[in-house]
């Protein structure tokens, strides 16, 4: 394969939506694989829907993801500006091109005048391809108004009844005919262009060899390849990738949960079992199974890249099993070394976490205490997000429980529960410390100390649970009581007495 640079090219009008990073990241593994460049262009030609911060965010993503680019505004490169913003004079150039090629033309129709032909076309119900009756005003004429003053903008001159064959690495062969496409704008009156002369010339003066961009942008390709042919331009090799669903059909929705990337981190998703959920929605693994193996899910982004070509996407559109995600995440969760999952989880903290006592009581906790009570956590969460609330009762004296609500503790009877208390209390009083006493000898302490009193050891281990945790739902009880200490135990348990 000649040499590679691809491209992501967002626009700051909002959140980066979780599409755009399986996109981006398609684009970042077929630069990677070639030793090529994956670059980032902002396109942010619609000022009327910028978003202040959006930029930063996306940034801020894909440094997350690890899919950091190596050209942009911010990391370099030889082919900017990157923001289309700062490359108006560069469009306006090659929009007079066209103009003097006769491939475009300057044309001064009203926005009433556009409306009463989009209005005559549903009246006779016919499908709206616009051709503005100044298309084959002469272009000197169309000059003078020009330094008359007049309003005006630059609109591609669709020929008539022509046939478009288009060969795309995904979606295979495709076939136009320029009579469904309109005259449309190229350069706006304030002098911004629109997408499809913007794209066009960016990726050519940035050599862009292969694009992926989504099916929604199928119904544009007549008008590229026209462009790239009458700038005498070689076009990229385009992919359109297929549209994600949601599992009760339609496309991704907000209405039924998160779809901005930022808001998976942000409820506890580890980047890296998003990508490798994200791989799976319309890639296939070349590698060959064994007869009777099961399909390979897990994949590294050093896998992916190495495996990564454009022949393996899927046509078909992927459902998005939000649970399979969480499934996902959790695996990955409990994967990780205990340094890597304490790390994880405070990098999220500093990321996502807003309250700010909770950072506090880490702070105070300190490192050792901190990685202690996570590890507890490790194999019994499913997102990051859950974590803070499974460790409220380590800094906050927990809320006491009715017994009547435990199914192990609803038939004790309050001599019984108070019984196993104090000798608990009598017991943990000889001792040094939790450590000190042991994991053996303090479980067979609460053993006898329920058959003395006639309890079932299960629900005197409930008892004791309930006390110092404040729910029936905790880590191992023993060493939870370690990270709390021999004090704090005492007086939580005093309250239930």
């Amino acid at each position: 394969m000649n040499h590679v640079r691809t491209r992501f090219a967002p626009s700051p009008t909002g959140f980066l939506h979780i599409g755009g990073v399986r996109t981006a990241m398609y684009a970042f593994a077929l630069a990677k694989r070639h030793g090529g460049q994956f670059l980032l262009r902002v396109e942010d030609t619609d000022q009327t829907r910028f978003v202040e911060g959006a930029e930063d965010v996306i940034f801020s993503v894909l440094d997350q993801f690890g899919l950091t680019p190596d050209e942009s505004d911010r990391h370099g490169g030889d082919k900017g500006p990157y923001r289309q913003s700062d490359r108006l004079d560069i469009y306006k150039k090659y929009a007079e091109q066209l103009v003097e090629q006769g491939d475009a033309f300057y044309s001064f129709e009203s926005k009433e005048e556009l409306a009463e032909h989009r209005r005559v076309a549903e009246a006779n119900k016919e499908r709206f391809a616009y051709r503005s009756p100044y298309r084959d005003l002469p272009l000197e004429e169309a000059k003078k108004r020009i330094a008359a003053g007049d309003e005006y903008v630059i609109r591609q001159k669709m020929p008539a009844g022509q046939g478009i064959i288009f060969e795309d690495a995904l979606q295979g062969t495709m076939k136009f005919t320029t009579d469904d496409v309109d005259d449309g704008i190229l350069l706006k009156s304030d002098g911004f262009p629109t997408y499809h002369l913007a794209v066009v010339v960016d990726d050519h003066l940035m050599e862009v060899s292969h694009v992926f961009r989504g099916v929604e942008w199928i119904p544009s390709i007549p008008k590229h390849v026209l462009l790239y042919k009458a700038f005498g331009w070689e076009m990229p090799v385009f992919a359109h990738l297929s549209l994600i669903l949601d599992p009760g059909g339609g496309k991704l929705s907000k209405r039924k949960g998160a779809v901005a990337a930022d808001e998976f981190l942000k409820e506890g998703y580890l980047p890296q079992a998003l990508l490798n959920f994200l791989m799976l929605l319309g890639w296939s693994s070349p590698q060959e199974r064994e007869h009777g193996e099961s399909e390979r899910e897990f994949f590294s982004m050093q896998d992916f890249v190495e495996q990564f070509d454009i022949s393996d996407l899927n046509k078909s559109s992927p459902v998005f099993n939000r649970e399979k995600l969480l499934w996902f995440n959790q695996q990955y969760l409990q994967q990780l070394s205990p340094d890597l999952f304490v790390r994880a989880f405070t990098d999220w903290v500093d990321h996502y976490g807003d309250d700010e006592t909770f950072k506090q009581q880490l702070v105070a906790a300190g490192p050792e205490k901190v990685q202690n009570m996570l590890v507890l956590e490790q194999t019994r969460v499913k997102t990051l997000a859950e974590i803070p609330a499974t460790l409220q009762f380590y800094f906050n004296e927990p809320g006491t429980v009715s017994f009547a609500e435990v199914k192990q503790l609803k038939n004790l009877t309050d001599e019984q529960v108070a019984g196993v208390y104090r000798d608990f209390l009598a017991e943990l009083s000889r001792q040094e410390s939790v450590s000190s006493w042991g994991h053996e000898a303090w479980e067979q302490s609460v053993r006898t100390i329920a058959e003395r009193h006639d309890v079932k050891a299960g629900s005197a281990f409930m008892a004791l649970r309930i006390a110092v945790t404040g729910s029936p739902f905790s880590p191992p009880l023993f060493e939870v009581m370690e990270i709390l200490q021999k004090d704090t135990i005492q007086e939580r348990i005093q309250r239930y007495l």
